[in-house]
């Protein structure tokens, strides 16, 4: 499997456990969703150049959303 694959299946779980976090007021869910938008994220950003523009993107986007997470909107 490619690593931008994975990247993309790790993104997609964390949305999903943050939505399902949301949507069921489980805050643990949350939590574990914005940790690893936050970490795939920041893994991304370090591998700029390697990854492709939409990833980077879609990293650039999630850890807005991880910002106004905190912040509580």
């Amino acid at each position: 499997m490619d690593k931008r694959q994975i990247t993309n299946y790790v993104n997609l779980t964390a949305l999903i456990c943050y939505i399902l976090g949301r949507v069921m007021n489980m805050s643990i869910l949350c939590w574990i969703g914005l940790a690893i938008m936050t970490l795939s994220s920041i893994w991304t950003l370090i591998h700029w150049k390697e990854n492709d523009k939409i990833s980077n993107y879609i990293s650039i986007a999630f850890l807005v959303l991880v910002g106004l997470s905190f912040i509580g909107l």
